[in-house]
């Protein structure tokens, strides 16, 4: 029996299951009779045998005993948590289930059926009855057991409180009772010492208080329990374990009938008894029990429940400190303390991430896997990191499993990240990489040191527009090993990332392992214009009608607005032309930014993204031991449960569109021309630029820049490719001018204008009209040749 409960005494046996009066009792009623009659004598003796030896003896230990008083000790009490409504009720917590009720709402039948078998007089007596406890002292020896207390409401208040049950049955002990029992009737009002006795009592079934177990055995408030009802309360109390009607029902309805005899014995003359015809009336209703009764009121707790109790607990963010400076402070205040807690989760938008995570998916499972792969989905409010919806798996109530929590790897889905990382680098989003797969590096740090391209292909060159709206795995694995893959985790950190994360370049193609929590805290920080903002579950916290804690906003700037506002435009595309545009067919107007993932071998699929006002992070695979699920991507799978799910929950919400992206930047080409290729590739890239190296036959001298697009002094957007010319060193080819027909002078300056030297031959024609033109060419026209070849042409004559 828990600590705080109130009886202290063996349990005893219901009358009709009594022994017989024994011998031995008999034997011992003499000397409990003589042990009571001297205490008594004790205690009243002084009247008579002197001021002096009496009166003062006594009062001296009474005022000893008592003077560390103070008040009575709060009782524990359970605590309720609701959902954002502040309405709807998560769960209740508790070390002791009790509610705490005021005495006016507890019927008077109930009440008296509690006096009446606990402390008759207690309104006429004061802190101590002694004709109680002689009687009590009699029949006990006669019954050789306990069967009476003898103790009155208010010293078996403080038994249980102030003594903490401890109190022995010694005349020391006793007297210890007494003294306290005494304070406390001066400085409580008798309706408020019967008040903290029926919200302190242990009723059996971990339920304390009458107000509780009202609730629990007959589902009713106090205020409205019968005769019975209360009779049937107020005979647990002796024996909780005993008397109970769910364990014990034919043991509690003896005691039940118990308890109305003696209100019947005491008649209605008495404040808490009832005449005979009420009492044979009462004892003849059966004990009637509600359906469900003993189902504990604590339902199990959902994984969001359990994430803000560990919120608590560990004092996230040192924001809890109201509720203790220690964990065992937080934990006594949190179980003990009555709280009621309003939480941030909305159990509709659960109810809709429910839903569309049982949606069918298309997967393939192994034969040896029965269990299809499991779902979480997690919604933060992206303008105050208010966690609204928490589905860590399908079946939680089952699995338990914290897969909100947990992290996974992410595939694709974490290269927004390396995208900030990129961007506060000064990388532009018009730079430029091949994208043929695979690219190897000796810096790739996998197997054979080459990454390939998953759900992206390659397209030539492309800008970062492009390699994020396809997700081209060799793009990003080119660009974190430009910037330093050591760049990437303290910006994935401060966008809401909370585990640490190795400095490795596969990062950029799912290597890393993060919750579906702190992703889509992760994302509503580019939603939120570069603006993180802590995750958080509850919002206030509510004792005896004052509040004990209120959220207080925990949002911080880690991003320029430009580079949150550029990566939400990019991420635009994926839903709207990308890897996720399948999905999105059809979805409306409402902007909408995200990201797909596809981890390793196909294990697990991810989609993340936002709108202005949510983030949600959709997670799917398989827990433990991974398998593969065949050809899927986030775009096929996850990219649809989320659609499904937050087109339920944006309805009705108002559109807001993204901020526009800054503007490219801009920059002036340098003039490379002339210069050696070294020194024009090093010059362009100092100056923002990417470069495009072709080889040219030309007049200049071999490894010089020939000519280069667009032109020196030309302002371009910054990162484009500018192509630049090198020679060859070998002169430059052209074709040779047909000339046939012409005259000669014609003919001399056609060669001539294409940069060859003319040699003239004259031959004898037949035909006059060919006198004085071409009548052959060597080499022949069409045929390639350098500049300064001869060219000889032959003239009629």
């Amino acid at each position: 029996m828990p600590q705080s409960s109130v009886p202290r005494r063996p349990n005893p046996r219901p009358i009709s299951d009594r022994p017989a009066f024994k011998p031995l009792a008999a034997i011992l009623l003499v000397p409990v009779i003589l042990l009571a009659s001297g205490m008594l004598a004790f205690l009243i003796a002084p009247p008579f045998v002197g001021v002096a030896f009496g009166v003062m003896r006594v009062d001296a230990k009474l005022s000893t005993l008592g003077a560390d008083f103070t008040r009575i000790p709060r009782f524990p009490e359970r605590s309720t948590i609701y959902a954002n409504d502040g309405e709807t009720e998560l769960a209740t917590v508790y070390l002791d289930n009790r509610e705490l009720i005021r005495l006016k709402d507890v019927s008077t039948v109930a009440q008296n059926a509690v006096l009446a078998i606990e402390d008759a007089g207690f309104y006429q007596h004061g802190a101590l009855n002694w004709s109680s406890l002689v009687r009590a002292l009699i029949e006990n020896a006669q019954a050789g057991e306990v069967v009476q207390g003898g103790s009155t409401i208010t010293q078996q208040l403080v038994g249980a409180t102030l003594g903490l049950g401890q109190f022995d049955q010694s005349f020391e002990g006793k007297f210890q009772e007494l003294a306290l029992a005494i304070r406390v009737e001066e400085k409580y009002t008798k309706p408020e010492i019967l008040e903290l006795y029926l919200n302190q009592i242990y009723f059996g079934n971990g339920v304390y208080g009458i107000g509780t177990a009202a609730e629990f055995y007959f589902h009713k408030p106090a205020r409205k329990l019968t005769l019975t009802e209360g009779a049937m309360l107020a005979g647990i109390i002796r024996s909780p374990e005993d008397y109970n009607p769910i364990d014990h029902p034919k043991r509690a309805l003896v005691r039940r009938n118990e308890v109305l005899v003696r209100m019947g014995a005491l008649g209605p003359d008495s404040p808490v008894g009832i005449t005979q015809e009420r009492e044979e009336r009462a004892k003849a209703q059966p004990v009637k029990l509600p359906k469900g009764v003993g189902k504990l009121l604590q339902k199990k707790q959902p994984f969001f429940v359990r994430y803000m109790i560990r919120q608590v607990l560990e004092n996230a963010n040192g924001q809890f400190d109201s509720l203790g400076r220690s964990v065992k402070a937080r934990k006594r205040t949190l179980f003990e303390g009555g709280l009621k807690i309003t939480t941030t989760f909305d159990p509709t938008w659960q109810e809709f991430a429910q839903q569309a995570a049982n949606q069918p998916y298309r997967v393939f499972i192994p034969s040896n896997r029965k269990a299809h792969p499991d779902t979480s989905i997690v919604t933060v409010d992206t303008k105050t990191g208010a966690i609204r919806t928490m589905l860590s798996g399908k079946n939680f109530m089952e699995d338990e499993l914290a897969l909100a929590t947990d992290p996974h790897p992410t595939g694709s889905a974490f290269k927004p990240f390396v995208l900030a990382a990129a961007f506060e680098q000064g990388v532009p989003p018009t730079q430029t990489y091949s994208s043929a797969s695979p690219f190897c590096s000796p810096l790739w740090q996998d197997e054979d040191g080459c990454v390939s391209n998953a759900e992206g292909s390659g397209k030539g060159k492309v800008d970062l527009w492009t390699a994020t709206e396809n997700s081209i795995n060799v793009v990003f694995a080119q660009l974190i090993l430009d910037i330093g893959p050591e760049t990437v985790p303290p910006v994935a950190s401060k966008m809401g990332v909370s585990n640490d994360l190795p400095p490795v370049a596969s990062l950029a193609t799912g290597s890393a392992e993060v919750s579906p929590l702190d992703m889509a805290v992760g994302f509503a920080t580019l939603a939120n214009g570069g603006v993180h903002c802590s995750p958080y579950t509850v919002e206030t916290i509510v004792r005896d009608g004052d509040p004990i804690f209120e959220h207080e906003p925990d949002c911080e700037r880690v991003l320029r607005p430009d580079i949150a506002h550029l990566i939400s435009a990019m991420l635009q595309r994926v839903p709207a032309s990308g890897t996720a545009a399948s999905a999105f067919y059809g979805w409306g107007s409402r902007p909408v930014a995200g990201k797909t993932g596809t981890s390793d071998l196909n294990k697990a699929v991810w989609f993340c993204g936002y709108t202005r006002q949510l983030a949600t992070a959709v997670w799917v695979g398989s827990n433990g031991n991974p398998y593969s699920m065949g050809s899927v991507f986030g775009g096929t799978v996850a990219a649809p449960i989320w659609r499904t799910y937050m087109a339920r929950v944006v309805s009705g919400m108002p559109i807001e569109g993204f901020p526009e992206p800054p503007p490219p930047p801009t920059a002036t080409v340098p003039n490379v021309v002339g210069l050696e290729k070294d020194q024009a590739i090093a010059r362009l890239e100092a100056a923002g630029f990417n470069v495009s190296i072709v080889e040219v036959d030309s007049l200049e001298p071999e490894g010089i820049v020939a000519a280069q697009s667009p032109a020196g002094g030309a302002t371009v957007d910054l990162g484009i490719a500018v192509r630049i010319e090198v020679s060859s060193g070998k002169p430059p080819k052209t074709e040779v001018p047909g000339t046939i027909g012409m005259g000669a002078g014609v003919a001399r300056a056609t060669l001539e204008d294409a940069g060859f030297v003319v040699e003239v031959e004259y031959d004898q024609v037949k035909d006059d009209s060919k006198v004085g033109k071409v009548i052959r060419q060597e080499p022949p026209g069409g045929t390639p040749a350098a500049e300064g070849t001869t060219v000889t042409i032959v003239v009629g004559k």
